[in-house]
């Protein structure tokens, strides 16, 4: 085979200089979606001012409290990744056909208050059964513990993942959507509970102690790995429907994300026990590429199977 006949079959030159291309880039209503997002992401933010009893502006800017930060700032992602779902990546179920302006901003606007009111019950179930031994606020706002805000951040993230997968796909109408995103949300939920009892049990050290003692390597480990459960899951969820799979996934992904933190240990940091540079080292470091580690792992899972 010719060179010139490989170019010819693999090659469209013409795709290079298309440019209806600039003219998709300059459409008005893509202009409109853009703005009612940046008003819908204001919105989400003030609603959690709101929420949380405490003064946001004080703590971030009078305290200078770096735990608020943190877990605000997991908040303020997981919010644009939940209008990153609604806006980009579900036509069908938000009606996003650009023929209907007012429609669609009305259909953008439920989608996205659902999104941000399930992303505080989400939080609301994180300082309950995931780091339920202490009061979450008093370690963000009176001790300043930047290790419990690195959870926070981690499960906000992670929960809105998992919304955004839910997000994605065709309802019958809008009723059954709403029902298919909350089954979804709460065995996703569910699965992070699980997630964190299992994490307790393969640590060799008390996490919830360790995190109330201010070690920010701990909370820093536990953070990331629950966005890596939470990729895990939401990668499920794009792509099937099954409760049943999703369980099945659940189990095997898990166990295979604890086989990746044995493998870290082993190989990526053989001169010490993981467990002992979070532990007795506050290794936030060592905490960091375990986290990471688990979350490329976590992807990589989810594309090979």
């Amino acid at each position: 085979m010719g060179n010139n006949e490989v170019i010819g079959k693999g090659i469209n030159m013409n795709s290079y200089m298309d440019t209806e291309v600039i003219w998709d880039l300059l459409d008005a209503n893509a202009i409109v979606y853009l703005a009612a997002t940046i008003v819908i992401f204001y919105i989400g933010k003030k609603v959690y001012d709101l929420i949380v009893p405490y003064d946001m502006n004080k703590e971030l800017v009078g305290t200078d409290n770096k735990a608020v930060a943190v877990s605000l700032s997991g908040y303020l992602i997981g919010l644009g990744i939940i209008l990153w779902g609604v806006l980009g990546d579900n036509p069908e179920k938000i009606i996003l056909n650009q023929k209907d302006l007012q429609q669609d901003l009305l259909s953008l606007l439920i989608w996205s208050v659902v999104g941000i009111v399930l992303l505080q019950i989400a939080r609301v179930i994180n300082d309950l059964f995931v780091l339920h031994k202490f009061n979450n606020i008093k370690e963000i706002v009176v001790d300043r513990n930047v290790g419990t805000g690195a959870v926070q951040f981690g499960a906000f993230i992670a929960s809105a993942l998992m919304i955004r997968a839910s997000l994605i796909g065709e309802g019958e109408d809008f009723f059954s959507s709403v029902i298919s995103l909350l089954v979804f949300f709460v065995i996703g939920q569910l699965g992070l509970i699980l997630y964190s009892k299992f994490y307790q049990i393969v640590t060799k050290y008390d996490v919830h102690a360790e995190i109330e003692k201010d070690n920010i390597a701990a909370g820093v480990a536990f953070g990331l790995s629950l966005i890596a459960e939470g990729v895990l899951l939401s990668g499920y969820m794009e792509k099937h429907d099954s409760l049943l799979g999703l369980i099945c996934w659940f189990f095997i992904g898990t166990i295979a994300l604890f086989i990746a933190r044995v493998l870290v240990d082993k190989f990526i940091l053989p001169g010490s026990q993981l467990d002992t540079e979070i532990q007795r080292d506050h290794n936030w470091g060592a905490a960091i590429i375990e986290g990471s580690t688990a979350i490329i792992f976590a992807f990589i899972l989810n594309a090979a199977f």
